[in-house]
């Protein structure tokens, strides 16, 4: 009688978030919810990379321009796009969410071992790496940039 092995599935469902930059690749645990854009508070003082706040469940979240941030020039025009609300991964200090501004909608993904190959380069600010997905380049971001500049950002529009 032939033996039948059991093959533990190794993929990962992930999300690919279009940005003007390139898109961004990250498991789809790191994302809350996907919002058809909406109309966000805009404050006096803030940096560049957050476009506004965004009223969310009771919260308010900081709106990510993931290219301002990651030292790239600022395509802000608003139309066409969607907001990806991220959980943080560190909830030490600040709020527990931030939206990445996107210019398309996302599209989920079931990743394999063997589906991505590292793309050689020069890494930005808020990148850990870029991949080859197919015929697509994308980048898997550094969150941990992103996440401190979102704390240090929180003191100053969070409401009590």
């Amino acid at each position: 009688m032939a033996a039948v092995v059991a093959q533990e599935s190794s993929e990962i469902s992930c999300v690919l978030i279009p940005m003007n930059g390139g898109p961004l690749l990250l498991p789809n645990v790191c994302v809350a919810e996907i919002l058809p854009w909406r109309r966000i508070k805009t404050h006096a003082g803030l940096p560049d990379w957050c476009l506004g706040i965004l009223a969310w469940r009771g919260a308010e979240v900081p709106v990510v321009s993931f290219d301002c941030i990651n030292n790239q020039d600022l395509h802000d025009d608003g139309a066409g796009r969607c907001m990806v609300v991220m959980n943080r991964t560190r909830l030490a200090d600040g709020i527990p969410f931030y939206a990445f501004a996107a210019t398309e909608l996302p599209r989920m993904m079931q990743l394999a071992d063997g589906d991505l190959s590292s793309v050689p380069g020069r890494l930005k600010r808020a990148e850990v790496a870029a991949v080859q997905l197919g015929t697509e380049t994308a980048i898997i971001p550094n969150l941990e940039v992103v996440e401190r500049s979102v704390t240090e950002l929180a003191g100053d529009f969070q409401t009590p």
